[in-house]
């Protein structure tokens, strides 16, 4: 539904929840939310935006700005690998 670039923000979103020891539910409850908002982020089905970025960062302990830097680096790396691959644009998938 998403760019590659948004999947990876979701995977460093899921990756910092799971380091966190933080289930969905636990969460979607410090958030306010219900469990299945939490899973549509994480699948993919729906955006964060920066104000919900943050409050996500916060309620599993994690400083905001150290999350967008993982989000930052996974982007950095994506970039590196497209730049390996001739005719491969930073940010898109190839074709399969």
């Amino acid at each position: 539904m998403f760019s590659h670039e948004y999947q990876l923000l979701r995977e460093a979103l899921l990756e910092a929840r799971l380091r966190a020891g933080v289930t969905q539910r636990g969460l979607a409850e410090r958030l306010g939310k219900s469990h299945s908002h939490v899973a549509r982020i994480e699948n993919g089905q729906r955006r964060v935006d920066t104000l919900e970025f943050y409050r996500i960062a916060r309620s599993i302990g994690v400083a905001p700005v150290q999350l967008f830097e993982a989000v930052s680096r996974k982007l950095e790396e994506a970039e590196r690998a497209a730049e390996v691959q001739p005719g491969v644009q930073p940010g898109v998938q190839p074709a399969a």
